[in-house]
């Protein structure tokens, strides 16, 4: 995978084998063994005359299938200007990638004081942050311990997300179908999160509202929930939509 990411972002220009081996830190028979590999597969090209790897069109295609799945970035770019403008609050959508959680977009409110804990692309274990509990708790119980046993390590840099925690924030979540974290993350900082279902009803994505913790009391909290409800409530509308019209085959 890191030969893999080093031929893409040499697009234009392709790449050695001997560069590639060092970038990536590997001797040249092993990096050309494993890129021998990756021609097999139909993943990158070989030009024999420069002697140069690019990526291959298969890699394109695959990136168009699976973006897809990744249509409520721009899905719930509205709905994020919304909930921004209207909270004066910091917004987050997030979005899951096997075991983690990616946050793909950030809108920033009008409040001085913001809650920045997340840049676009940074990545947590499940579990981790207000969607990232949301996220983790739409698996089945298996799925949930299986995925807490993998990551205890990775969990420690979280104090408050320790695999305990992490389960009572998760029954908070199926009862009440929202996370609702304050002080875990940062001690004055809280926030609420609901997860976005896919068109084959899976929750793959979920927008959260963090403020500080005097924003975050009742009845603001209730009427912050309620704002998120309606906004993933018109996204999924328009994620189902798309799915009905998208050909098949």
């Amino acid at each position: 995978m890191d030969l893999l990411d080093v031929v893409v972002s040499h697009t234009v220009s392709g790449i050695a084998l001997g560069a590639l081996a060092a970038i990536v830190g590997l001797s040249k028979p092993t990096a050309h063994r494993l890129l021998t590999g990756l021609r097999s597969g139909g993943l990158i090209d070989y030009d024999i005359n420069s002697r140069l790897f690019f990526p291959a069109f298969k890699l394109y295609s695959m990136g168009q299938a699976a973006a897809v799945r990744f249509d409520v970035i721009e899905v719930a770019s509205a709905s994020l200007d919304r909930l921004a403008e209207d909270t004066g609050d910091t917004v987050f959508l997030s979005a899951r990638s096997g075991d983690f959680v990616v946050c793909v977009a950030r809108r920033l409110g009008t409040f001085p004081i913001k809650t920045l804990t997340l840049d676009v692309g940074d990545v947590r274990p499940l579990g981790v942050g207000s969607n990232g509990v949301v996220l983790l708790a739409s698996l089945r119980d298996d799925e949930v311990e299986r995925n807490l046993a993998r990551h205890q390590a990775a969990l420690r840099a979280w104090p408050r997300f320790d695999v305990e925690s992490v389960r009572q924030y998760l029954a908070y979540v199926r009862h009440h179908g929202y996370a609702a974290l304050e002080g875990l993350i940062m001690p004055e900082m809280s926030a609420v999160a609901i997860g976005i279902r896919s068109a084959g009803g899976a929750v793959d994505a979920a927008i959260s509202i963090a403020a500080i913790n005097s924003r975050m009391q009742e009845p603001r909290r209730s009427s912050l929930v309620h704002m998120l409800r309606q906004e993933v409530e018109a996204i999924e509308r328009v994620i189902q939509e798309r799915a009905a019209v998208r050909p098949r085959g």
